[in-house]
């Protein structure tokens, strides 16, 4: 009796958090609908290149270019596309996201960088946090912190030897070049 207890009560649990999320993705497509944009294609709407909110380069972008601003909901797609599913489509998104303004990208980034597949998503976070640095700068640190954290974890000693060698990289990019007399 007590086992079909449990399993009628995990089942509504279930049905309750499914309608939850298609009421939750029903109502996000009505809001960027309203608002006259269409997130349902990631790609297209992170490949246009959009200045930061004030019309110029972001803070310490060494490059010049412009950075893709991504509405709320396609990043939250991206976060998750991070997260789950097949490995190809993790590695896109974790690319995606190392291209997207430093404020929006890193907090995912992070999240992926601490618990993500050890052997691929890891890798490629602290690869994309490096170009994230590298492209948009540090000077803040925020994105040598994340990777540190990396490092006090100590759960993986190639992937702490390679977030020391990435946070060397974003350091050496930060030092003001040396005048040569």
């Amino acid at each position: 009796m007590r086992v079909h207890s449990q399993r009628g009560t995990l089942i509504a649990v279930a049905v309750i958090i499914a309608g939850g999320a298609v009421a939750g993705l029903l109502l996000g497509r009505a809001q960027t609908g309203a608002a006259g944009s269409d997130d349902s294609d990631v790609s297209v709407a992170a490949s246009a290149p959009v200045a930061v909110a004030d019309g110029t380069a972001a803070p310490g972008d060494v490059t010049g270019s412009a950075v893709v601003a991504m509405s709320d909901a396609v990043l939250a797609r991206l976060a998750q596309d991070a997260m789950v599913g097949p490995r190809d489509s993790r590695l896109a998104a974790i690319r995606q996201l190392s291209q997207a303004p430093r404020e929006q990208a890193l907090p995912p980034l992070k999240q992926v960088l601490l618990n993500g597949e050890p052997g691929y998503d890891r890798p490629a976070a602290l690869t994309g946090l490096r170009d994230l640095a590298l492209a948009q700068g540090d000077g803040d640190q925020r994105i040598r912190d994340a990777v540190r954290e990396v490092i006090y974890h100590g759960d993986d000693e190639s992937l702490s030897a390679a977030a020391q060698e990435t946070i060397d990289a974003i350091s050496r990019a930060a030092e003001p070049p040396s005048s040569a007399n």
